[in-house]
C-alpha cells in the first residue's frame, strides 16, 4: 500500500531533477492535527495541501539520498524550534560548568590551534575543542535542557559555548543564568544567538544531515563554499574526527570582516535516523553587504531552487515529527523543569514532566561519580532507589487500521443511513494518561508527553512518546486481571518455519493501551534510539519489517537517466526508466513465473497450508480475547450499575431515617406541649379552688 506514495512521488521528483523546492514558510504554517492545542503553529517547508504521509515520505526518501537535509534552527520566520547558544569565559569557566551541569569538564585542554593567511590583510584562526553533552536541572533534579558545550583553549583556562535544544530559543538561557552571576564568580557571559529584539549581530545555526556523514559533508561544504571565496578555506576546511571534538574558524580581514564558524558532530537527532553536523555561524562584521550575513548566504545558497544538488531543506514541523520518531526529548515536552502551578492554572496547555535524565534515558550526559551540581540530590535519589525508575520513556504508536477518529467515518461500518454514534477516538495530545486496554481504566500506564503529526512518519499511523511507571507494578495489576501483552512469537522476516522469536529485551514492548477516557488505541515501543543496533537506519528497518523490497540507493523504486544512445527509444519516458520488477511488466518474467507456480511441490503446500492453519488459530484466539475483554466490560459496567443503584438505595434508607427521627422529635415535643398546658391547667383549677375556700 505504501508503493502508491512513492509512485505518486516519482513524477514530482523527476520533473524536479529529485529536487524538493523549498516553499516559504510564512505560506505555509500548519499545526500538527493530533496535537492542535499544545503546540505552536509549526512552519513547513512543504506545501501543506499534499497529505501528510507523501510529505513524510518525501522527506525520508532526502535523508537517504545523496543530497540530504538541512535545517535552520535560527529562523526568523520561526522561533518555536529555534536553538540558542550563550559563550562562557573567564577563569571561572569551568567551574561554572561544572556547579551547573550534571556532567564534568576538564580544567585544561591542550592547544592545537593554526593560523593561516590565505591573502594580504586575511587571517585565519582554526582552533580544535572538546565537546561534551551536559545536563542543566533544577534544585529537584529535574531536566531543564541538555546543552551542547563546546570548550576551546584560553589564555585564562577555557572558553565554552553553551548551545541549546530545539525550542530553548534566543535569550532565554541567557536570561536564566544571567541574574545569578557575581563579580567574584570570574566569569562573563555572551548571547551569542540573542532573541531578535536584541540582536546586535547575526548568528545562524545551521544542521546538515544524511544517512551517512560523507553526503553531510559534502552538502555543508558546497554551501559554505560560494559564500566565502574571499576566504580560500577549500584546503584547510576540516571536519571534527567524532562527537567529542569540535573546529572554531575565525577569519578576520582589515576590511571589516570578522567571521566565526563553530562546527560540530550534531544534529538534534538520534543516529538511528540520520548523521551530520551543526554549524554555528557569527557575523561580527561591519561591513555586511546589504544587511545579509554569512550565515544567512550560506541558508539561502544551499536551499535554491538552482541548486539542484544541495540538501534539502526541513520546517519546523518536519524536524518535530522526526525527533518524535526517533525518540528524542525536547525542550518544554519532555524537558520542562518545574512549571508553576500559576502558570498551569493560566495556560492549560503547559506541558509538567518533571523528568529527570535518567528517566529521559539520557544517562550518558550525567556523571553518577561527580558531586557538588545543581540538582544532584535528586538524581542521587534516584540512582540509590532499589526499584529502579519511577518512569521510563518510550515509543507509542497510534495505527490508523485500530482508530477511527471523530470526524471520520468508515460507509461500510456505520452507513450513512443509520443513526450516528458518538465517537469517544480522539485525536491523542500530550498530557493525557494512558491505561492499560481491557482494565477499565484501573491499570495507568503513563503520561504522554509529545505527539505527532498524523501519517507524517510516512506509514498510516500516529507515533507519540510517553513517559511510563515501572513495569513490575503495571504487569503485577495486570496478573490480578488475567491481563497479558499481545506478542507475535513467529519471526516475522521468515516463511512461518516455526521459529520461536526470543522474548523483548523490554517487558512492556507491545503492551496495547488505550488514551484517557476514550477509545484511542495504541501500544507501547521502546526507543528507536535505544533498541536499535549502533549503524542501524529506522527507515530501512521499517521497509524491511513492511515487507517491502529495499534498494541500495534507499527507495523501493530507482531512477536512472537513460543514455541518449540507447538503440531502443520505445522504453524512454522523459529521460528517465523506472526499474522495479514490482512495476515493470515484463512478459518474459511473466511466463517465468507462471513455471514456477507449476513446479510447487508438496513440501511448499504443506508449510503453505500449515501457515494459513497458523493464522487461522492466531485469529481465533484474538477473537476469543477481544470476547473476554467485551465481556469483562460489560461486567464492569455491570458492576458499577449494581453499586450505583445500591449506594442510591443507601442514601434513600439514610434519608427516610433521617425522616423518621425528624418525626418523633416532632411528636416527643407535641406530647411535652400538650402535658405543659394540662399541667397549667390543673394548676389553675387548684388555685381557684384554695380561693374559693
Amino acid at each position: 500500500m505504501y508503493i502508491s506514495y512513492t509512485i505518486a512521488l516519482c513524477p514530482i521528483l523527476a520533473v524536479s531533477g529529485f529536487h524538493v523546492p523549498f516553499i516559504s514558510w510564512e505560506k505555509t504554517r500548519v499545526t500538527s492535527s493530533l496535537a492542535a492545542s499544545r503546540q505552536d503553529l509549526l512552519p513547513s517547508a512543504y506545501d501543506t495541501s499534499l497529505p501528510a504521509g507523501l510529505r513524510g515520505e518525501a522527506v525520508r526518501s532526502a535523508i537517504k539520498s545523496d543530497r540530504g537535509i538541512c535545517i535552520d534552527f535560527t529562523s526568523p520566520e520561526s522561533t518555536s524550534k529555534n536553538v540558542g547558544a550563550v559563550k562562557v569565559s573567564g577563569e571561572g569557566t569551568v567551574g561554572f560548568l561544572n556547579n551547573k551541569l550534571c556532567n564534568t569538564y576538564a580544567s585544561k585542554i591542550q592547544d592545537n590551534s593554526q593560523s593561516y593567511t590565505p591573502g594580504e590583510g586575511f587571517e585565519i584562526k582554526v582552533e580544535r575543542g572538546i565537546s561534551k553533552e551536559g545536563g542543566l536541572l533544577n534544585s529537584k533534579g529535574h531536566m531543564i535542557d541538555v546543552l551542547n558545550v563546546c570548550s576551546f583553549p584560553a589564555s585564562d583556562g577555557i572558553e565554552s559555548y553553551m548551545i541549546t535544544s530545539p525550542g530553548h530559543y534566543g535569550s532565554k538561557l541567557f536570561d536564566r543564568l544571567d541574574p545569578f552571576i557575581f563579580p567574584l564568580d570570574g566569569i562573563k557571559l555572551k548571547d551569542v544567538c540573542p532573541t531578535e529584539q536584541k540582536q546586535t549581530e547575526k548568528s545562524r545555526v545551521l544542521t546538515f544531515a544524511a544517512k551517512e556523514k560523507e553526503i553531510a559533508q559534502k552538502s555543508l561544504i558546497q554551501s559554505i563554499l560560494p559564500s566565502m571565496e574571499k576566504w580560500d578555506i577549500e584546503n584547510i576546511l576540516e571536519f571534527p574526527s567524532d562527537k567529542n571534538e569540535c573546529l572554531k574558524y575565525s577569519m578576520k580581514s582589515e576590511d571589516g570582516c570578522d567571521i566565526e564558524m563553530l562546527l560540530c558532530e550534531q544534529t538534534y537527532l538520534p543516529n538511528c535516523l540520520c548523521n551530520g553536523y551543526t554549524v554555528l555561524i557569527s557575523d561580527y562584521s561591519t561591513n555586511i553587504e546589504n544587511d545579509v550575513d554569512v550565515g544567512a548566504k550560506v541558508w539561502n545558497y544551499a536551499t535554491a531552487d538552482a541548486n539542484v544538488e544541495g540538501p534539502v531543506a526541513l520546517g519546523p514541523l518536519e524536524y518535530e515529527t522526526l525527533r518524535i520518531e526517533g525518540g528524542q526529548p525536547a525542550y518544554g515536552f519532555e524537558m520542562t523543569g518545574y512549571v508553576k502551578k500559576s502558570d498551569m492554572i493560566n495556560d492549560p496547555d503547559v506541558i509538567n514532566t518533571k523528568a529527570s535524565p535518567l528517566e529521559l534515558r539520557l544517562d550518558h550526559i550525567v556523571d553518577s561519580e561527580k558531586g557538588c551540581y545543581q540538582g544532584q540530590e535528586g538524581v542521587a535519589a534516584l540512582l540509590k532507589n532499589k526499584r529502579g525508575l519511577p518512569r521510563t520513556l518510550y515509543s507509542v504508536i497510534f495505527p490508523d487500521e485500530d482508530n477511527l477518529y471523530e470526524g471520520e467515518k468508515d460507509d461500510e461500518m456505520y452507513p450513512t443511513t443509520q443513526e450516528e454514534i458518538p465517537n469517544a477516538t480522539k485525536n491523542p495530545e500530550p498530557s493525557q494518561d494512558l491505561f492499560v486496554l481491557g482494565s477499565n481504566q484501573s491499570i495507568k500506564v503513563g503520561t504522554l508527553t509529545s505527539v505527532s503529526e498524523r501519517e507524517g512518519t510516512s506509514l498510516p499511523e500516529t507515533v507519540a512518546m510517553a513517559l511510563v511507571r515501572r513495569s513490575d507494578t503495571i504487569l503485577k495489576k495486570m496478573k490480578d486481571l488475567d491481563l497479558e501483552i499481545e506478542r507475535n512469537e513467529l519471526d516475522p522476516f521468515g516463511e512461518n518455519e516455526g521459529i520461536i522469536m526470543p522474548p523483548p529485551l523490554d517487558p512492556l514492548e507491545g503492551l496495547d493501551v488505550v488514551v484517557g477516557d476514550g477509545m484511542t488505541r495504541g501500544y507501547l515501543k521502546a526507543l528507536p534510539r535505544l533498541r536499535l543496533k549502533s549503524g542501524q537506519n529506522l527507515f530501512e528497518i521499517e521497509w524491511q519489517e513492511n515487507g517491502d523490497d529495499w534498494q541500495e540507493n534507499g527507495s523501493i523504486m530507482s531512477m536512472k537517466p537513460i543514455d541518449d544512445d540507447d538503440d531502443d527509444d520505445d522504453d524512454d519516458d522523459e529521460g528517465f526508466e523506472l526499474m522495479n520488477s514490482e512495476v515493470s511488466f515484463e512478459t518474459d518474467d511473466t511466463e517465468e513465473f507462471l513455471k514456477d507456480e507449476d513446479d510447487f511441490d508438496d513440501e511448499e503446500l504443506k508449510a503453505a497450508e500449515e501457515a494459513a492453519r497458523i493464522s487461522a488459530e492466531e485469529a481465533a484466539r484474538k477473537e476469543e480475547k477481544l470476547k473476554m475483554l467485551q465481556k469483562r466490560a460489560e461486567e464492569a459496567m455491570a458492576k458499577r450499575k449494581a453499586a450505583k443503584e445500591a449506594a442510591k438505595a443507601v442514601a434513600e434508607a439514610e434519608e427516610a431515617k433521617k425522616v423518621g427521627e425528624l418525626d418523633e422529635e416532632a411528636e416527643a415535643g407535641r406530647k411535652a406541649a400538650k402535658m405543659e398546658i394540662l399541667r397549667k391547667r390543673a394548676e389553675e383549677a387548684m388555685a381557684r379552688r384554695k380561693s374559693k375556700k
